[in-house]
């Protein structure tokens, strides 16, 4: 019998056909009686049986001290070694409610000034790292020795477990496989043929993503000692193994790779002579064979052009440069003059993300080749040097305005925890005064999406002028919710930089 036994009959029944004592009486203390009693005692039985209901679960809520506790108790947190950071109330919101982009920076201020988070702050501060992956590494930074301690008395936040233990043997063996991968990395630093070794020893026994991951470490200290292993996952039966084993190879000019590739690409070069001048030509094999990886169904590529697409990519970008005599910039228009315009785009765009070299990507910023895929534009960018990125950022503001196309590529072009300089921030801010005084925002779907991304990029000096946004008499109150919600990321934002920085 429990307490809620008296209760059970009449909420069954209904009150109308329950023929037994009204109100009901269980098996509860004197005052209790009395409670449930004063409760039940209304015009409608109904009623009377739920507020019956609601006094019982107050009161069994008060009285529920729960199981005795029998397990061992968890050693105490370490000591900590950082001072713990002020509770500003705007600061606490931000890492709880703010955009990722903000999240950042806040954490990465946070560790810029050796401090860790409050110890109120650690519940919401794991949660946040449960969800968003990409705020891991900058948390663990910043939880301190009672936040990894607390992270180990809840499973769903194992992910910060270690992240304090500065010995990478255990990180190897115990960790996540993030933590793996960093303590890998950390080891090529250190001694580049113990860690190739070691990730040989452990890639059979792994399941695929991890020995992608894995093996994406050997880039640190990449050298002509790491062909062997890389050659071998090559026939690994994941696509993703061999995927990043090829990119690493492709930063290895000499190796049987690149080669092999050249080997492939060379012969269908060709110099064929146009009036006064000549021109390089480019030609397929007319019979390919049975093409790996196979051509998609849906691909915009016939089989020939496939084929050249796979060649091409698993070439270096400077061997374009150095056997043709052409610049990138060159190239791209040679290419796009051609048959296989798209192949070689494509081609050269995916090596760009897998081995970056700068003269490409200002080439294919300034120069950007149709069927290269126009989303892919912001990556680019995001690969040049942040100054580089803002004067072409500058000169679009000039030309188009605060177009969507821009909004986009600031977001992809300038990655957390970095903000825009001071210069482009005020032409910024000016474009998106203007922009929102031209229009409600109710009619500006894609300037509602990017404005709390905008908030957290500009520069702190620049973030007073968001605290007098434009707004029109027939904003919805969503449209105001926004601007209120973006005139709080500026003053948490502001909080974190009492001296403005430059």
């Amino acid at each position: 019998m429990t307490a809620w036994s008296a209760l059970l009959p009449p909420a069954l029944v209904g009150t109308d056909r329950h023929a037994g004592a009204w109100p009901p009486v269980g098996p509860w203390p004197t005052d209790v009686v009395s409670l449930a009693g004063q409760a039940a005692a209304a015009p409608q039985r109904a009623t009377g049986l739920l507020r019956a209901a609601a006094v019982l679960a107050v009161v069994q809520r008060a009285a529920d001290f729960g199981q005795a506790f029998t397990a061992a108790l968890p050693a105490q947190a370490g000591d900590e070694t950082l001072p713990a950071a002020a509770s500003e109330p705007l600061q606490a919101w931000l890492l709880r409610e703010g955009p990722v982009r903000t999240q950042h920076e806040l954490l990465a201020v946070l560790a810029c000034n050796g401090q860790r988070l409050p110890d109120a702050w650690l519940p919401a501060a794991l949660d946040l790292g449960r969800r968003h992956a990409a705020l891991r590494a900058p948390m663990a930074a910043v939880l301190g020795a009672r936040g990894t301690w607390l992270a180990a008395q809840r499973d769903d936040w194992q992910w910060a477990v270690g992240t304090d233990t500065p010995d990478l043997e255990q990180r190897w063996t115990d960790g996540t496989l993030e933590q793996r991968a960093e303590a890998l990395r950390r080891l090529r630093e250190q001694a580049p043929a113990a860690a190739r070794e070691r990730l040989a020893a452990a890639l059979p026994e792994l399941p695929a993503n991890e020995r992608a991951e894995l093996l994406a470490a050997l880039a640190v200290g990449l050298s002509g000692d790491d062909e062997g292993p890389l050659e071998q996952a090559l026939a690994d039966r994941s696509r993703d193994v061999r995927q990043a084993a090829a990119a690493l190879l492709l930063r290895l000019p000499a190796s049987a790779f690149v080669g092999r590739a050249i080997a492939r690409v060379q012969p269908l070069l060709s110099h064929e002579r146009v009036l006064l001048s000549r021109r390089w030509v480019i030609e397929p094999p007319a019979d390919v064979g049975a093409l790996d990886p196979p051509r998609p169904k849906h691909e915009t590529l016939g089989d020939r052009a496939w084929w050249l697409y796979q060649a091409a990519r698993q070439l270096p970008l400077a061997w374009w440069t150095e056997h043709t005599g052409l610049q990138p910039a060159e190239l791209l228009a040679w290419a796009a003059a051609g048959d296989w315009a798209e192949a070689l785009h494509r081609a050269w765009r995916d090596v760009l993300f897998m081995a970056p070299e700068p003269a490409w990507c200002s080439a294919f910023v300034r120069h950007w080749p149709r069927g290269a895929g126009r989303d892919d534009s912001a990556r680019v960018l995001a690969l040049l040097p942040l100054a580089e990125r803002e004067a072409h950022w500058q000169h679009t503001l000039a030309s188009e305005g605060l177009s969507d196309a821009l909004l986009a590529q600031l977001n992809a072009g300038c990655p957390p925890p970095q903000h825009l300089s001071l210069q482009l921030s005020q032409a910024l801010q000016a474009a998106l005064l203007h922009r929102l005084a031209a229009r409600p925002l109710a009619q500006d779907w894609l300037l509602r999406d990017a404005l709390p991304t905008l908030a957290g990029l500009l520069h702190p000096a620049v973030l007073p002028a968001l605290h007098a946004l434009p707004r029109h008499d027939d904003d919805s109150p969503s449209a105001g919710e926004l601007l209120h919600s973006v005139q709080r990321i500026a003053a948490a934002r502001a909080t974190l930089y009492p001296r403005t920085p430059s």
